[in-house]
């Protein structure tokens, strides 16, 4: 992907906080993390560690999406349910003096259109990572079973403001 390939404009809203993301109108470095079910178990280790590198929730956003576009209406209030729930068992996991909704970021889609206009269009059983630059240049995106180096790789490439 080059960096001039501009992300979607798709405004999602986060469980619980209530906080909306829009990558096309990000103002800090932006790693969107789409987890399918089998990868699911990777995103709070991923996370965790990628916020050792960059501790700062202002400096670089991380955010979780959850395609939920195969849910049937009559059952979103269950996805939404199940999302809070997991929402708050993350936030458990917080520091003191953390703010949920600086360091916990879950983004139900919806419709599941994020991940292919992102360019990540079918995960499998594997984990997809985006970067967003402030701006909203799509900075790459990776899929696979490891995205802690070349998400480090693409966030040391944008340049500071």
């Amino acid at each position: 992907m080059g960096d001039s390939k501009q992300a979607p404009d798709i405004t999602l809203k986060s469980v619980v906080s209530g906080r909306t993301v829009n990558p096309r109108k990000t103002a800090a470095p932006l790693v969107l993390v789409f987890a399918t079910q089998a990868t699911t178990e990777l995103v709070n280790p991923f996370r965790a560690a990628l916020r050792q590198q960059f501790p700062d929730p202002a400096a670089v956003v991380i955010a979780s999406v959850v395609d939920l576009a195969r849910v049937p209406r009559l059952m979103r209030k269950m996805a939404e349910s199940a999302l809070s729930k997991r929402y708050e068992e993350v936030v458990a996991t917080l520091e003191p003096g953390q703010d949920p909704s600086q360091f916990v970021v879950m983004l139900p889609d919806w419709k599941g259109e994020l991940a292919a206009a992102i360019g990540l269009p079918s995960l499998g059983d594997e984990m997809g990572v985006a970067v967003v630059a402030p701006g909203g240049a799509i900075a790459g995106a990776y899929q696979g079973t490891e995205p802690l180096g070349p998400t480090t790789e693409l966030l040391a490439a944008i340049p500071a403001r």
